[in-house]
């Protein structure tokens, strides 16, 4: 809940003053906000999103909508309410609340809670971006990059990838390394491509870590450190990417970048097989238990 948290504190600034001064100058529908507000404080959430639906919908409060929309479309202890959800993000992103628009386009391009309707989620989402919520960076820079709801634009999505990694989105760093490696949306940049896949790796991407060791083991981008390539190997394989649990394998075996472990190579490999990948159930069950 920390965004429902956070914007409860903000509306709370909003309000300072005495209480008894604050409420003796404000609207019903204030005094429903900051009802509102004072039950989700106290843990009485039925009455906060009564509340909030009134100085949300009736008042067009737009942080309430925003907090409206999050218990909502969450399922925060009360019943999940897609369509609600829906309309208290639109109301918010209306306002420009950027955390309103970043799910309220999601929404839109997922079809959750009405129609689908990718090419309308171009705007809300272009909102939150230029509000630094980088999730929302990176989906606008997908549907640019897929040209989905709108004409294809690779250099648009890559600089949308970019903002998005800056605000340490992993996908967006994932996707930002795919395209300067590639070249796609600009010139082949592989330090840049080694960067986006290091960072996209030690906030847990499987494929991000791969790429890096594929990176550090050919010194593509990145000074050529075959030992710290068996590592990033070995925490792909452990965040879930069957490539890397085949990579260390290999090195350990062939003893590429360390020293030869029979023993860890059968691991990996049998890592691999249980992912699903039949050559690394082979290869396994070609070394001897030990």
């Amino acid at each position: 809940m920390p965004n429902l948290l956070k914007i409860i504190v903000v509306f709370a600034v909003i309000l300072t003053g005495s209480a008894a001064h604050a409420q003796s100058g404000m609207s019903s529908y204030q005094k429903a906000a900051l009802a509102g507000q004072e039950a989700a404080n106290k843990g009485d959430h039925a009455t906060a999103f009564a509340q909030y639906k009134i100085a949300c919908f009736d008042g067009n409060i737009a942080v309430t909508c925003n907090n409206l929309g999050s218990m909502a479309y969450r399922g925060t202890h009360v019943a999940k309410d897609l369509p609600l959800a829906r309309r208290a993000y639109a109301k918010g992103c209306a306002a420009n609340i950027p955390a309103s628009c970043d799910v309220y386009g999601r929404m839109l391009r997922d079809g959750e809670g009405g129609p689908k309707d990718i090419g309308s989620s171009l705007g809300p989402l272009s909102k939150a971006c230029e509000g630094n919520r980088s999730s929302a960076c990176y989906n606008l820079g997908y549907l640019y990059y897929a040209g989905s709801g709108v004409s294809a634009d690779l250099a648009k999505a890559r600089a949308l990838f970019d903002k998005a990694c800056s605000g340490d989105d992993v996908d967006g760093c994932y996707g930002l390394g795919l395209m300067t490696q590639a070249g796609q949306g600009g010139a082949v940049d592989l330090a840049s491509a080694a960067s986006a896949f290091e960072k996209s790796c030690t906030k847990g991407k499987a494929d991000g870590c791969l790429n890096y060791g594929n990176a550090l083991y050919g010194g593509e981008g990145v000074k050529q450190d075959r030992t710290a390539a068996r590592a990033a190997f070995a925490q792909s394989c452990n965040a879930g990417a069957v490539g890397g649990c085949m990579n260390t394998g290999i090195l350990a075996r062939t003893g590429d970048g360390g020293p030869v472990d029979m023993k860890m190579a059968r691991r990996f490999f049998g890592y691999a097989c249980k992912l699903g990948n039949q050559d690394g159930c082979n290869e396994a069950r070609s070394i001897p238990q030990q």
